[in-house]
């Protein structure tokens, strides 16, 4: 039987002789979740203690060899605060995301917002509604997503954090109209690739493409521009994680839906420095800024 460290050691070399690119960060992860750990400080206090669960370790090193994402193989995936469960019927959070809903949140903050309803719309794993949850516990978060089986895992993490979000099921706004729901901040991150060359090949294999290409790239965004008064109070703010190249199409449908003189909007950059983020306001002067 192998000590953790002579599992470690053996998995880089034969890694390295394979001419495999995984880093020493991804075998350090399998090796605490094949043996039940909860972090990096616990693993190398045990690191030359008996290997308890090799087959785990190996058939979960199998799959990240195969080219699978680690957060699927792992089952979870990090959401600023939140880990979260993952799995192939949902997008895998990414930091862009969490630099939406850290934007949102400052947003908030520095402008005193009313946020008493926040809908997340094509919430998948949930990780934006529940992050809204944990950030204002007193605030009606509402969670919607056309599939089952994304909603399946969004209510799974409601359950495991213990913050419990109203969710809905129906295409684009359907549940908000239909339930006659009035909002004070709406967030989406929807499917807005419509250049399938933009898509990497391992989201293409492995993640739900519904959740990332739409033929038409602007679809959810005019079915929220459209829809806008009838869905939002009188002050109210909208953020949306937008596509590099969207930026000039989108300042034309907003010309076209949104008329009203007390309403603003500004592009902003994610960490990349793409412009990735649109936020629309209406009724407030408020302070903008960079992430």
């Amino acid at each position: 039987m192998s000590t953790l460290r002579e599992t470690f050691l053996k998995t880089r070399n034969d890694i390295k002789s394979q001419k495999v690119s995984i880093s020493d960060n991804i075998i350090y992860r399998l090796l605490i979740n094949a043996e039940g750990m909860n972090s990096f400080t616990e693993l190398i206090t045990n690191f030359d203690k008996t290997l308890a669960n090799p087959h785990c370790f190996e058939r979960n090193l199998a799959k990240v060899l195969e080219g699978q994402p680690l957060q699927y193989v792992l089952g979870e995936a990090p959401f600023i605060d939140l880990d979260l469960y993952v799995n192939s019927n949902v997008l895998i959070p990414r930091p862009e995301t969490e630099g939406l809903v850290m934007l949102v949140q400052k947003l908030i903050s520095d402008n005193s917002l009313n946020h008493d309803t926040i809908a997340d719309v094509c919430t998948g794993s949930g990780c934006i509604a529940l992050y809204m949850k944990y950030k204002y516990p007193n605030s009606r978060i509402i969670a919607t997503d056309l599939y089952e089986d994304a909603l399946a895992v969004a209510r799974s993490n409601s359950e495991r954090h213990k913050l419990f979000v109203d969710f809905m099921k129906g295409d684009k706004l359907q549940p908000i109209l239909e339930s006659n729901i009035k909002l004070d901040v709406l967030i989406s991150n929807p499917p807005y690739v419509e250049n399938q060359d933009d898509i990497e090949p391992i989201v293409k294999n492995y993640e739900p493409m519904y959740a990332v290409y739409s033929e038409d790239g602007l679809a959810f965004y005019k079915e929220y521009f459209k829809n806008y008064k009838k869905i939002m109070n009188k002050k109210f703010v909208m953020a949306f994680e937008i596509n590099y190249d969207q930026k000039e199409s989108l300042t034309k449908l907003i010309g076209k839906y949104f008329k009203d003189e007390d309403t603003s909007f500004l592009f902003l950059k994610d960490i990349y420095d793409k412009y990735r983020y649109l936020i629309i306001t209406g009724g407030y002067d408020v302070k903008y800024f960079e992430i």
